[in-house]
C-alpha cells in the first residue's frame, strides 16, 4: 500500500480567492489560530505539494501541446475545450483562453499556499522543523516561478500575503528579477532542505531535488551555452547530485519488461531516478492521477479504460516517426500508442499517450506518479554541459550513450559540436516525451521556431479507419488550418489571462495579444 505524508488531512488549497495574487480566507484561517503547532504547519507544507497537482492538470496543455509532441486529436473540434486546446496547438492563443486562464489561476493559488507558509513559521514549535518547512515551501515556490517566467516571461513577483487592494495595483517584475528570486530560494532550499526522508516522507523535496532544479535553471541562463559561468555552476551542481545524492539510472528493478517501463510502473514508484515527482494516490480518496482517462482515446467507452477517455495530448505522427527511425528504441511502447482496438474488436488508427496508464475502479483515479526530475536529466544536462565547455569528449558521450543503451539503442560518437546538439536534442525529446520538457527544451536552445515551423508544414494525420495519412495543419476545411506556418518570437509566451489584465490595470499585456 502507498504510503505517503501527502494523505494527511487538507484544509489550505480548498479555500477560495478574491484575485490571483490574494487569498483572502487565510486571515479567516488566523482568526482561528490555525497555524499554531508545527502539525498544523505541516499539513499547511502539505497543502503546498497537492498544489503541485491542480498546476499539472493543465501544465501538459501549455507546453506538450505547444511542442511537435503532441496536438489534439480532432481536426474539426467544436466544444469550447477542443477549440481552446487547438488555438494553443496553432499558437493562435486568446487572452480569455480558458486552459491557459486555470494553468494561471493553479499556480499562483499554489504560490500563495507557499507565502501561507512563510508567513506563519512562527508557529512552528520544533526549530529543525521550521527550517525544512521554509526550505520546501520556498522550493515549491521556485519551482512554480521557473515555470511561469518560461511561459509568460515577466509575471508577478510575489513573496507574501498581499490585500487586494495591493494586488490591483501590482505590475510585473522583469524576468532578471524573477530569475534572481528563484535563484534566492533554491540556493536556500539547497542549504537546508534534508538530504533524504523515511519512508512515512517519500515525495517531499530533498537538498538534491533543489540542486537539481537549481542546475536546470543555470542551464537555462546559460543562452544556449553561450554563458560559461552558468554552465559551470550547473556542472558544480550535476556532479554533486551525481556523486553523492544516492539516485541513479533505474537498470534493473527486478520487474518483467523493459527497465524505461519499470520506471512508471504502479509497482515500481519512488524509485532511484525519481528525483522529484508529483504523487498521486488511487482508491476514490480524491487524490487519484486524471491522466489516465485524459489521455486514453475518447468515444472508446471502456474498451481501453474505465469511463472512457478525452484524448487529450495526442501524440503527433512526427514524434512516432522519431521514435520509428533507429530499430529497437524501447521507450515508444511505454510513452504511447498508435492504435487501440474497440469493444466490436475494429482497430482504430488514433495514437494515446500511455506513460500514465493504469486501470481505474472510478475516472480521474489512477495510481500513476508524475515525474518532475529524474536522475536521467542529471546525465543529459552534464553531457549538454560538457560539449559546450569541451566538445563531444568520451565523457560526453558516455553520459549521452547511457540514456540511449538503456532504450535498447546502440552507442554514438558524435563528430562535433553540433552534431552532439542534435543527438542530445532528439535524446532528450524521446527519453521525457509527454513529461512537459519538449517546449521548453526547444526554446532554450534556440530551436523553437525553426522546429515548430517544421511541423505545422509537415504534420500529418491518420484516418480512423483505414489509417491513411494526410496533412494536418494544410487543410482548409478544418479549424486546425495554418495557411502560413510562419512563427514570429512574440508566440513563444502566452498571453496574461485576460481576467488578470483586468484585475491588475496597471500591468502590461506581451506583445503581440
Amino acid at each position: 500500500m502507498k504510503r505517503v505524508f501527502r494523505y494527511l488531512p487538507i484544509l489550505l488549497v480548498f479555500w477560495g480567492c478574491d484575485s490571483f495574487l490574494d487569498r483572502e480566507s487565510y486571515d479567516k484561517m488566523d482568526s482561528d489560530g490555525f497555524y499554531n503547532s508545527t502539525t498544523a504547519l505541516n499539513s499547511a507544507v502539505i497543502a503546498c505539494y497537492n498544489g503541485i497537482q491542480d498546476a499539472l492538470d493543465r501544465e501538459f496543455f501549455v507546453t506538450e501541446v505547444r511542442s511537435d509532441n503532441s496536438r489534439n486529436r480532432n481536426q474539426a473540434p467544436t466544444g469550447s475545450t477542443d477549440l481552446e486546446i487547438t488555438h494553443l496547438d496553432i499558437y493562435k492563443v486568446e487572452t480569455s483562453n480558458a486552459l491557459n486562464n486555470a494553468y494561471w489561476e493553479a499556480v499562483y493559488h499554489n504560490i500563495a499556499n507557499c507565502n501561507t507558509v512563510l508567513q506563519h513559521l512562527d508557529g512552528a514549535d520544533d526549530p529543525q522543523m521550521r527550517i525544512q518547512f521554509e526550505a520546501e515551501a520556498r522550493f515549491i515556490r521556485a519551482y512554480h516561478y521557473f515555470n511561469l517566467v518560461r511561459l509568460y516571461g515577466p509575471v508577478f513577483l510575489v513573496s507574501e500575503r498581499i490585500s487586494p487592494e495591493v494586488a490591483k495595483q501590482a505590475e510585473r517584475s522583469s524576468r532578471d528579477e524573477i530569475y534572481a528570486f528563484i535563484e534566492e530560494d533554491l540556493k536556500f532550499a539547497a542549504e537546508e532542505l534534508p538530504e533524504k526522508y523515511d519512508d512515512e516522507n517519500l515525495g517531499r523535496a530533498d537538498q538534491w531535488a533543489a540542486k537539481t532544479l537549481l542546475a536546470k535553471v543555470y542551464l537555462t541562463l546559460s543562452n544556449n551555452g553561450k554563458i560559461t559561468k552558468m554552465l559551470e555552476q550547473a556542472k558544480i551542481l550535476l556532479e554533486d547530485v551525481k556523486e553523492n545524492s544516492g539516485y541513479g539510472l533505474l537498470l534493473d528493478s527486478g520487474l518483467t519488461g523493459s527497465a524505461y517501463a519499470n520506471l512508471f510502473s504502479t509497482a515500481n514508484e519512488m524509485n532511484k531516478e525519481m528525483i522529484f515527482v508529483c504523487r498521486y494516490l488511487a482508491g476514490g480518496k480524491g487524490l487519484g492521477s486524471p491522466f489516465a482517462n485524459y489521455f486514453a482515446p475518447s468515444s472508446s467507452e471502456d474498451a481501453v479504460i474505465y469511463g472512457s477517455g478525452s484524448s487529450y495530448n495526442c501524440p503527433t505522427e512526427d514524434l512516432i516517426d522519431a521514435y520509428k527511425s533507429e530499430t529497437g528504441d524501447q521507450r515508444m511502447e511505454v510513452v504511447l500508442s498508435e492504435t487501440w482496438t474497440s469493444k466490436l474488436g475494429v482497430l482504430q488508427h488514433v495514437g494515446w499517450v500511455r506513460k500514465y496508464y493504469s486501470q481505474v475502479t472510478v475516472r480521474y483515479d489512477a495510481e500513476n506518479d508524475w515525474p518532475i526530475l529524474r536522475f536521467a536529466d542529471v546525465l543529459l544536462m552534464l553531457g549538454e554541459i560538457e560539449n559546450e565547455l569541451n566538445g563531444p569528449t568520451d565523457i560526453a558521450n558516455g553520459y549521452l550513450n547511457d540514456i540511449r543503451e538503456r532504450a535498447g539503442l546502440d552507442a554514438i560518437t558524435p563528430a562535433n559540436r553540433v552534431e552532439y546538439r542534435a543527438a542530445m536534442a532528439r535524446e532528450r525529446r524521446l527519453e521525457f516525451a509527454m513529461e512537459n520538457q519538449r517546449f521548453f527544451d526547444l526554446v532554450r536552445t534556440n530551436q523553437f521556431i525553426e522546429v515548430m515551423e517544421n511541423h505545422l508544414r509537415t504534420e500529418k494525420v491518420r484516418n480512423q479507419s483505414s489509417g491513411s495519412k494526410s496533412d494536418y495543419y494544410g487543410n482548409e476545411k478544418y479549424n486546425t488550418y495554418v495557411p502560413n506556418p510562419k512563427l514570429e518570437n512574440w508566440q513563444l509566451l502566452l498571453p496574461i489571462p485576460y481576467n488578470v489584465m483586468i484585475s491588475a490595470p496597471n500591468a502590461t499585456q506581451n506583445v503581440g495579444y
